[in-house]
């Protein structure tokens, strides 16, 4: 029955054709086998090459009956499980070419060809190049863009793309040896500062255990040195847990809103009796108004206090203090400068980094050389930033600790 209908629907005829039809086949099948298949030309192709195969005797009849109907039976697959238009377009092409001159036939097929080989150099040479040109541009916080260029464009852009790749990696790797640098120093830094104290605990405490000291009031003595380094050794390490915390993207921020006019304020006026014991001069500007914001109380409470305990242990009596917080379009802006010692330029480019200090007098003066850096990195946990000019209009130093206004603030 089958022999019947192919027959009639695909008269045989006399003649051999060569045989590049048969390698023909071979495209088509690479295209279906691809995932998700490319199947409309390739599936035409490999019908027309079963009909001209069948037309020349280049097959036996039953052979080319089973390979015929093999095909129809995975086109009707193909479009159940892809697209049932499919099925209707390849039938029905196959079907108004059946009876065409020979020579059409030879023309489709060739132009079919075609089409197939134009595919296979999209497929296995521009497919790999859009790949990678629509993976890089989100590695630089750019989007996927559609691929729409003509081919000597993608070209070139993969090749800018790809340089932008090593400029990238290039850059990544200097900041990652700065930052083992970094961590190498922070480690030498933390090795020194927590040895002096401790070297000092185990000399008073030996000589205290051993029976050196007799007289009572030294004894106190030694006793007050021991409590004052290990009091410095637990502010050393809890500073220092504090900025691994701040370093972690797991640490939680507990923002609420408030108003950070008052906030602000507050800090200030628990400040305001050390301020008075060195005679210090309070220039004050905050705003009277309400001004609400998203913040971690606690957190920005330590790092205005960071800067406050700065400003009172480092300078001067009589130091005057200007104390100013004000709202941009973008940002919120609190300002503590002074008009006391100042900060060297050399040293303010690198004095938000950990265990560095304003001045070398000031090794052991009780500091840990953490607080500073734990500031920045919270005012960095809250979007913004923390900047210190060296030449204001007032005074000679001045930090500003500055916060985004993002939407709801």
């Amino acid at each position: 029955m089958l022999s019947y209908l192919l027959k009639k629907i695909f008269p045989p005829e006399e003649g051999f054709f060569p045989y590049i039809y048969l390698g023909n086949m071979i495209i088509p099948i690479y295209f279906m086998l691809q995932e998700p298949p490319n199947k409309l030309y390739p599936g035409l192709l490999l019908l027309i090459v079963f009909v001209l195969a069948y037309r020349h005797a280049f097959w036996s009849t039953r052979i080319t009956n089973y390979l015929v109907a093999a095909e129809m039976v995975i086109t009707v697959m193909f479009g159940y499980f892809y697209n049932p238009m499919y099925i209707y377009i390849i039938f029905v092409f196959v079907f108004q070419i059946a009876r065409l001159p020979l020579k059409w036939m030879y023309w489709l097929c060739g132009f079919f060809t075609v089409i197939s080989l134009y595919l296979i150099y999209k497929t296995v040479f521009v497919h790999p190049f859009y790949v990678v040109l629509t993976m890089i541009p989100p590695l630089f916080g750019g989007s996927i863009l559609p691929f729409i260029m003509k081919s000597s464009l993608r070209y070139k852009e993969l090749n800018e793309n790809l340089t932008r790749v090593a400029k990238e990696l290039e850059r990544k790797n200097e900041e990652k040896t700065i930052l083992e640098e970094s961590k190498k120093r922070m480690l030498a830094d933390l090795s020194h500062d927590l040895k002096t104290p401790m070297t000092t605990i185990q000399g008073y405490s030996k000589a205290l255990y051993e029976g050196v000291i007799e007289d009572e009031e030294q004894k106190k003595k030694y006793m007050k040195y021991i409590y004052d380094k290990s009091i410095r050794v637990t502010t050393l390490i809890d500073e220092l847990f504090m900025f691994s915390k701040l370093d972690s993207p797991d640490f939680p921020i507990q923002k609420a809103e408030s108003d950070i006019c008052e906030f602000f304020r507050g800090v200030i006026v628990e400040y305001y009796e050390l301020f008075l014991e060195k005679e210090m001069e309070l220039e004050i500007d905050i705003p009277n108004t309400k001004m609400l914001y998203l913040f971690d109380q606690k957190l920005l409470y330590r790092a205005i206090s960071n800067i406050l305990e700065n400003t009172i242990k480092y300078n001067p009596n009589k130091t005057m203090v200007y104390i100013r917080l004000r709202k941009t379009f973008n940002s919120i802006k609190m300002e503590l400068g002074d008009n006391g010692v100042g900060i060297k330029e050399e040293i303010a480019e690198t004095l938000f980094d950990p265990f560095v200090r304003g001045d070398k007098s000031r090794m052991n003066d009780g500091g840990s050389g953490l607080g500073l850096a734990i500031t920045k990195k919270i005012l960095e946990r809250h979007g913004g930033k923390l900047t210190l000019d060296t030449s204001p209009e007032r005074g000679k130093t001045n930090f500003i600790m500055e916060l985004p206004i993002e939407i709801g603030n």
